[in-house]
């Protein structure tokens, strides 16, 4: 893949390295040049977000379910026409991008699971903390055994149900609000994960921008 196969408007993840830790932002291509692009900027609490020199970014880009990636980019911001975009040169060809627990994005919502006990497959809704590319967390009242397999169902927007097979690596009990928190790692690598996780983060990007633009139009 080379620069001139991304489109605009269309949504890019940047993995943000600063130390030993990371960080996935999700935001969408507003130009597209032959040696640089323009991404809708940042946002947090209103401001612009600016990345400094300690920053190790990797421009991810996700097309027909493979995730490419340009390694180490710049992202200064640029003002044209009174509008502010982080400008990256992107240089030669991205390659396909694998790595474990990537795309971690906050969920929040109540989804299906099927957990199979001793007894046979029990159906539970259970709070969804959040989702990757190797697992998800959950929080839930009942009590399930380490190592049982549980089936996850995630709702999409087509009316389609997206079926994951995961394990149950971890669990802790919350004496406070007596629930249980439990981390989970899936069975086997699933190609419309991706897709899903990334749909999630533009969706959460975009509801930012909609909240700072609404904020503005209030003062």
């Amino acid at each position: 893949m080379t620069i001139l196969d991304l489109d605009e408007q269309h949504p890019v993840t940047l993995v943000v390295t600063v130390g030993l830790k990371s960080k996935d932002l999700a935001t969408t291509i507003a130009e597209v040049h032959s040696d640089h692009v323009l991404l809708r900027p940042i946002l947090v609490d209103g401001r612009t977000v600016g990345f400094g020199d300690s920053c190790t970014i990797d421009f991810l880009y996700l097309q027909d379910q493979v995730v490419y990636a340009w390694h180490s980019v710049s992202l200064p911001l640029v003002k044209i026409k009174g509008n502010t975009y982080y400008r990256v040169t992107l240089n030669g060809e991205a390659k396909p991008y694998n790595r474990r627990g990537s795309f971690r994005v906050y969920v929040g919502e109540t989804m299906a699971i099927t957990v199979f006990q001793s007894s046979g497959p029990q159906p539970f809704n259970v709070l969804v903390r959040d989702i990757s590319e190797t697992g998800f967390g959950f929080v839930s009242k009942e009590e399930y055994e380490i190592s049982r397999t549980i089936r996850l169902s995630i709702p999409l927007t087509d009316r389609k149900t997206l079926v994951l097979s995961a394990t149950i690596v971890r669990r802790d009990f919350n004496e406070e609000k007596g629930t249980y928190n439990y981390g989970c790692k899936f069975v086997e690598p699933n190609s419309y994960l991706s897709s899903y996780l990334m749909t999630k983060q533009r969706e959460r990007q975009q509801g930012r921008t909609s909240a700072y633009s609404a904020q503005r139009r209030r003062y």
